[in-house]
């Protein structure tokens, strides 16, 4: 037989009990008498007020709910049907609380709603991770979306150099075999301006998509800026201030000299164009250590150390659109042929091929600043600089030179130059073929010219293992893109980045055989 014990929760008094016990806050409403005929002890904890207040003044309730809720909030009281809401209580200590509350219309016996009961629950936390979730969801999305575009464009590039390595060398054959007057000589030379401009596009794409070959050595961002300083007054004109705080140490990162200058470069620029009145521009650098994480709108900067260049403008800002698509491929605010697209996109690839990040704030008519956070270095990090012979002697030679490259229509057009030039040229479209070939030649090659990225093997391997049986021969790497790093034993190696003139291809290899051996 069942008791009516307090703790049994059997009768009224063990189910107010059983009330003050649950995190959850219950009420119970009179309708008609319009007030609380009971609140628990949970309310004190979700309203900040005591169950007494809201029990014993009836405008209390609504009184604490955020006025742009309130009227939501009203209907969980009138009873009319099941109400399950969402809204703001503003507590006495200042806080604002999200709260959940769900309402149970009580119908007596003519049908009529004579009480209503309710349940409220403190949500503030659930929303707070659910909005976390959903910010790191969007920043997963984000960073796919530009790892995809990343890797077109750098499919993209990767073809459309070797085309130009192809159209630039027959161009330019063709140009030094056409008498100076011959009326289709500025036809050719068109083309091949044409194409020197698509070069640099495919340029732009690529250090977008971070598949750039880089030249990384030990920088101190304060000299970078020192130096640039002067020549940044002269580019954004008169009308605005430039304030430079180098920091008071050493600002050392490990970095493409050219590619962070390209990066100061791109942001000054569009600096300028949000000052068309003039304005400010400033540029510090600061050493920072992030104890934890750092989230921001792109992404999340690691906890550790950086070395952060700040660039900040008192511009036109951006509005929460324009900064969702900041760093996208060819998305710009600017007139129709002012802008490519590309200026934000390409800093987006350098500062990430780097292993850096960029945090960007930005409120419109108020400015905005651009953090680059670069690893921090510190004295003997990074590799030296590559130095490269100069041309000795003209450009022409009677060397033997094996040449590596997959693509036949750009092996063909190499091969075509350095044999006019008096070279001796091995071929080989793969890495297997070079190794065979060097094994079957009779007497000395004094370079190889190998392409990269390839099937099988790349460029790096395969130089390791000729040099390991030939340690005489020289070598020179050319490359389109390549998503692989260049390895340290690599870093002074001759590069030739693709496309190249046949000026262009000539001068660096003799240049790369005239070097002394290191």
């Amino acid at each position: 037989m069942a008791t009516n014990s307090p703790l049994d929760g059997s009768g009224p008094a063990g189910l107010l009990q059983l009330a003050a016990h649950i995190d959850e806050a219950l009420w119970l409403y009179d309708p008609k008498a319009g007030r609380m005929l009971y609140a628990s002890p949970a309310v004190a904890r979700v309203w900040g007020v005591s169950p007494e207040r809201l029990a014993f003044e009836p405008r209390a309730w609504l009184e604490n709910v955020h006025p742009d809720d309130r009227e939501r909030a009203a209907e969980g009281l009138r009873g009319k049907e099941y109400r399950d809401d969402e809204f703001r209580v503003l507590r006495p200590d200042g806080s604002t609380r999200w709260v959940r509350a769900r309402s149970f219309p009580m119908r007596g016996p003519d049908g009529r709603v004579a009480r209503i009961a309710g349940l409220a629950e403190d949500i503030t936390g659930k929303r707070q991770m659910l909005a976390a979730l959903q910010q790191r969801e969007a920043e997963l999305q984000q960073a796919q979306k530009m790892e995809a575009i990343g890797r077109l464009a750098g499919s993209v590039a990767h073809d459309f150099n070797n085309m130009l390595t192809v159209i630039l060398g027959y161009a330019q054959h063709l140009l030094e075999q056409m008498p100076e007057g011959d009326e289709r000589r500025p036809e050719l030379e068109q083309i091949s301006r044409a194409s020197k401009k698509a070069g640099a596009l495919t340029h732009q794409l690529l250090t977008f998509s971070r598949r750039q070959v880089i030249q990384p050595v030990l920088l101190d961002l304060n000299g970078v800026v020192a130096e640039m300083q002067k020549m940044l007054r002269r580019l954004i004109g008169d009308d605005i201030e430039v304030a430079v705080a180098p920091s008071p140490e050493p600002a050392l990162v490990v970095a493409d000299s050219v590619q962070v200058s390209q990066v100061i470069m791109n942001l000054a620029v569009n600096a300028r164009d949000a000052m068309p009145k003039g304005g400010r521009l400033s540029i510090s650098t600061t050493a920072v250590r992030h104890e934890r994480p750092l989230s921001h709108r792109h992404g999340v900067v690691p906890a550790g150390e950086w070395v952060v260049l700040a660039v900040s403008d008192s511009g036109t800002g951006m509005d929460e659109r324009v900064l969702t698509h900041l760093f996208e491929p060819f998305f710009t605010t600017k007139e129709a042929g002012k802008g490519t697209g590309l200026g934000l996109a390409i800093l987006y690839g350098i500062v990430s091929q780097g292993g850096g990040h960029i945090v960007c704030e930005s409120t419109l008519g108020r400015g905005t600043t651009f953090r680059i956070h670069l690893p921090k270095a510190r004295p003997g990090d990074g590799p030296a600089q590559r130095v490269e012979a100069p041309a000795a002697g003209g450009l022409r030679g009677t060397e033997t030179i094996l040449l590596v490259e997959d693509e036949e229509a750009v092996r063909q057009v190499i091969r075509m130059t350095l044999s006019e030039a008096g070279y001796s040229v091995l071929e080989a479209s793969g890495s297997a073929e070079a190794m065979w070939i060097c094994g079957k030649h009779h007497g000395p090659i004094q370079l190889m010219v190998t392409d990269i990225v390839m099937l099988q093997m790349d460029g790096f391997e395969l130089a390791d293992k000729l040099t390991a049986l030939a340690p005489q021969l020289k070598v020179m790497f050319m490359s389109g893109y390549t998503e692989m790093p260049v390895p340290e034993r690599h870093q002074t190696t001759p590069f030739l980045p693709k496309p190249f003139t046949p000026q262009v291809l000539l001068e660096r290899i003799r240049a790369a055989i005239d070097a002394k051996a290191v």
